[in-house]
């Protein structure tokens, strides 16, 4: 079961979520809110797995909301909604840690396989956004090592990784929860939240989504060393 809780600025449509989902055997919505403000007072109650929050609250609070989640529950999956294809709006949810977005166009069936894909730990993004999101996890990446001392051809923070490190990115790539990971290499799944730990701080990324782009982005590099970034 999904324990769901919606925040959005116009509560009509937060109600009218609820009203769709009432029926959907594997969500429960355990809040509708009209501000983050709201919400962190009930996560700190009631017991959640995901929250779809507005892209278009003032002042950045979606932004800040998803920080302080990511840093305070950083089990709870956060979905922003009311989002257009854009890159420039897209990215910075993205870059903040979301596990996802919800297009205005999209159906209520594409927002609940996003919902269902997100608990899974997979992550849904568009061909449009794709390439922009992979460029801005190299650009970051470069910036990190730079502040470092090291250029971006001194170091490749991938070599960093233990052998096992490795098998559970590989294992996250192929987008396998932490409890599916802990029984195809037979080990704890204390053990592998560790690893998936380390894993972030060594690739300075936030969430299994950018740590498998970041993967993937790395056996693209190998395949084509030449191409241009």
């Amino acid at each position: 079961m999904i324990r769901l809780l919606f925040v959005n600025k116009v509560r009509l449509m937060a109600d009218l979520m609820t009203a769709v989902l009432k029926d959907t055997s594997d969500i429960q919505v355990i809040g509708c809110l009209t501000t983050p403000v709201e919400a962190l007072a009930l996560l700190k109650s009631e017991k959640c797995d995901m929250v779809l929050i507005d892209a278009n609250l003032p002042n950045q609070e979606t932004l800040c909301f998803i920080q302080t989640v990511g840093e305070t529950y950083p089990g709870i999956k956060v979905l922003v909604t009311g989002l257009v294809e854009s890159v420039p709006q897209i990215l910075p949810f993205l870059e903040q840690g979301a596990a996802g977005y919800v297009l205005q166009e999209e159906s209520i069936n594409e927002m609940l396989n996003k919902i269902r894909c997100a608990q899974r730990d997979e992550f849904i993004v568009s061909p449009a956004v794709a390439p922009a999101l992979i460029a801005r996890i190299t650009e970051l990446k470069q910036m990190a090592t730079e502040l470092n001392g090291y250029k971006d051809h001194d170091i490749n923070p991938m070599d960093e990784l233990t052998s096992r490190e490795r098998e559970v990115l590989k294992l996250i790539e192929q987008g396998y929860t932490n409890l599916e990971v802990a029984k195809l290499l037979m080990i704890e799944l204390g053990t592998v939240k560790n690893h998936v730990h380390n894993i972030f701080a060594k690739l300075g990324v936030g969430s299994r989504q950018h740590a498998a782009l970041y993967a993937r982005l790395q056996t693209e590099d190998a395949v084509s060393p030449g191409r241009v970034r």
